[in-house]
């Protein structure tokens, strides 16, 4: 709460329904599959129970990705960013941002962002994003990068999006940011650089290259719920809903 007050956000007319969905995107489980699971049959206990489950690991990821956004904001003041995902389990980067020469004319360097949350971040890290990096790096994702590229830079006062992108080098400007969510239970020695082991070696490159963070809670499922019922209630004190 105390990152949402220091943003000032602003009471805003709503439109539509938008804030009706962000609240109940935040909310997880669902109010009619834990009704189910208290008093359905066996079959739809067992059915409610996958979909409450599965609900709040959407919901956590979701949420995750928009603080991590704000975060990388913060870092990055002057770069320019692609939206959070609005959609739940969404498909794509997570996030990724574009940096421009002193002249703003060119590309710095492109950052591709993945933001995970998870009770045990180093198999998914290993499994998923180790994964995911390996593959931009042999070009399997480059029509992806590339329509995201365009689609960013179209936004951007002042450059002509079709020479900038044909004048960057594509290796030396790429670099890649991984921030984790989970549980203070997954420090060891004090901090949790195993949670990232391997970075270097899948990515390559120089060291300012690669980025990762951790935001740690106490129990992260628990922590992220906690947010996202202060988040809903922010939402609806500026939006009226």
């Amino acid at each position: 709460m105390r990152v949402i007050c220091a943003l000032e956000p602003q009471r805003r007319l709503s439109k539509g329904k938008v804030a009706q969905n962000v609240v109940r995107k935040l909310a997880a489980p669902h109010a009619e599959d834990v009704e189910l699971y208290r008093n359905g049959t066996d079959k739809e206990k067992k059915s409610a129970k996958s979909r409450m489950q599965t609900s709040i690991l959407h919901r956590d990821g979701l949420l995750f990705q928009h603080v991590s956004w704000v975060a990388a904001r913060m870092a990055v003041p002057n770069g320019y960013m692609t939206a959070p995902h609005v959609r739940q389990a969404d498909k794509g980067f997570d996030g990724f941002i574009i940096e421009l020469d002193d002249d703003g004319e060119e590309i710095a360097r492109i950052v591709l962002c993945e933001d995970k949350a998870s009770k045990s971040p180093r198999g998914l890290i290993t499994s998923n994003v180790w994964t995911d990096i390996e593959a931009i790096l042999r070009g399997d994702r480059d029509d992806e990068i590339l329509a995201d590229l365009v689609t960013l830079l179209k936004s951007v006062p002042g450059i002509d999006a079709e020479t900038a992108i044909d004048e960057v080098f594509w290796e030396g400007a790429r670099e890649f940011r991984v921030a984790v969510a989970t549980g203070e239970n997954q420090r060891k020695d004090g901090d949790f650089k195993h949670i990232v082991a391997g970075f270097k070696a899948v990515a390559g490159g120089s060291k300012s290259s690669r980025s990762a963070g951790v935001l740690a809670f106490d129990e992260v499922r628990k922590g992220l719920a906690l947010l996202a019922g202060e988040v809903a209630a922010k939402v609806e004190e500026i939006t009226d809903v």
